[in-house]
């Protein structure tokens, strides 16, 4: 699994004391369509390209509101058939897009990362 920051710390390893939080139902893209998720104060749009056995993704990111109109970075990641890729905000928020065994779909689901500490007793 390849896993980026989209600006904030990128958490690796997780304690076994935090719990995730939520997470929302996959969508389910085809090739040159469209997908748009919230992850906090940034919006990401994105799509892929089936090629070479592996789903290349790309990715705009919008980080910030209206007073920060173009703050857009753009990101593109190749996502082997079968594997998927994460991306983490310092807000607490992850996109996760998986390469469907075909490479002729792909899955984005928003998830909430905000953990609750679980005392041990």
């Amino acid at each position: 699994m390849a896993a980026l920051t989209l600006g904030g710390a990128l958490l690796l390893a997780a304690s076994p004391e935090l719990a995730a939080a939520e997470t929302r139902a996959p969508q389910t893209m085809k090739p040159l369509a469209a997908v748009s998720l919230d992850a906090g104060a940034k919006h990401v749009i994105g799509y892929f390209v089936s090629a070479e056995g592996a789903c290349k993704l790309t990715l705009a990111v919008h980080e910030g509101g209206e007073s920060a109109p173009f703050s857009t970075s753009r990101l593109q990641v190749s996502v082997d058939a079968g594997k998927s890729a994460k991306f983490d905000t310092a807000e607490g928020k992850s996109l996760l897009f998986t390469c469907r065994p075909s490479a002729q779909t792909m899955t984005a689901a928003a998830i909430d990362r905000l953990a609750s500490r679980i005392d041990a007793q």
